[in-house]
């Protein structure tokens, strides 16, 4: 069971502060209506903070910190639908490398992307945007790398790309820039543009990659989704909290619309949905932080409720907010996109059950 310190809740409620002041969702809108994918003013403000380096060994500029540290920062990001490469670059990319046995790589990477002055992606899932390792899409053949990744989270806003590519003596990871002949990135038109996706095409790029177990990328898949699960906990406890608020003050024929049973009955089905997906996403984060046998179990539990029960929670908010709730001026789209579209995040709902129906069958 997780149990946060009182050092813990003092850094979440810290972030959750400096995000309210320096990221509110006005700021988000921006990247919304096509300007900048984030802010890069806000962006080296979190980083001050240290949470950009929390996955980050000490010896490279970092904290040291484990996944509660990073889900919790997480969490507060989703509260306001930030627009920030935050999972990308400081837990998988940050992930990726601490786990590389090179040190040279470490050193020549991990330090900017501590301060935030490196925002770096992973290339690694396949073409239905999941993490299996016998479908890789990237080639590697005499130091020459061959192929496709059909979705690379922040792209094209990452400044590095840690291409995972297979080779005939295993997983190796590459670091490319964008701008290295032979790569090709495509922006897609997401529904979440707070969440920008792009498609990676590499054709014969020069490149020299470090060896990476399978295990290193497995762990780094369980902490992005312990953290995805916490983002998704956050954005779906502030669709109740905006949709409670709303209901205490609508009136409609005199009466304060949460005096409504049907107002009330829904509000309550969003608490319990906030308050299980909070024990499942906590659930996982221990195991991941503990390094617990049932992780694999675990993820793919938090990852099919979390994501189904933010999905439930964004529509119920503009279910509760009527017609303003429609509107494109009022927040309540930005969460249900943000919903929508992590739920197909490292793997849809559909796919985590039938996983978890394999773990716990055996298969």
């Amino acid at each position: 069971m997780l149990e946060p310190t009182g050092e813990q809740l003092v850094f979440k409620a810290e972030v959750r502060r400096y995000l309210e002041r320096a990221w509110p969702t006005t700021v988000t809108r921006i990247a919304v209506d096509g300007g900048p994918p984030f802010d890069t003013t806000a962006w080296s403000g979190l980083a001050a903070m240290g949470a950009t380096g929390l996955m980050v060994p000490a010896e490279y500029g970092g904290a040291g910190a484990s996944v509660v540290e990073a889900a919790f920062v997480c969490e507060e990001l989703g509260r306001l639908v930030v627009a920030a490469p935050y999972l990308s670059s400081s837990v998988l990319a940050a992930l990726l490398l601490t786990g590389l046995a090179d040190d040279d790589v470490k050193a020549r990477y991990l330090p900017g992307i501590a301060d935030g002055s490196t925002v770096a992606t992973v290339a690694f899932l396949d073409d239905r945007g999941r993490w299996h390792p016998d479908r890789i899409g990237v080639r590697e053949e005499h130091g020459r790398l061959t192929g496709r990744v059909a979705y690379v989270t922040d792209l094209p806003a990452a400044d590095l790309v840690l291409v995972v590519a297979a080779g005939p003596d295993g997983q190796r990871v590459h670091p490319i820039a964008q701008d290295a002949p032979g790569v090709t990135v495509e922006p897609l038109d997401c529904l979440d543009r707070t969440q920008p996706i792009g498609a990676l095409s590499l054709a014969d790029v020069a490149s020299t990659g470090a060896p990476v177990d399978t295990d290193v990328l497995d762990h780094m898949v369980a902490c992005a989704l312990a953290c995805l699960a916490a983002s998704q906990v956050g954005g779906a406890e502030r669709c109740l909290d905006l949709a409670a608020g709303y209901a205490t003050q609508r009136v409609q024929f005199g009466r304060v619309i949460g005096s409504y049973q049907a107002i009330k009955h829904r509000c309550a089905d969003m608490l319990a949905r906030v308050e299980s997906a909070r024990s499942a996403a906590h659930h996982l984060v221990d195991a991941v932080a503990t390094h617990a046998k049932d992780v694999a179990v675990a993820a793919s539990l938090a990852t099919a409720f979390c994501s189904d029960a933010y999905v439930a929670c964004a529509g119920d908010l503009i279910q509760v907010h009527g017609g303003i709730g429609f509107t494109w001026e009022h927040d309540a789209h930005l969460y249900l996109k943000r919903a929508k579209a992590s739920a197909h995040l490292l793997g849809d709902p559909a796919h985590h059950r039938d996983l978890l129906a394999r773990h716990l069958l055996g298969r």
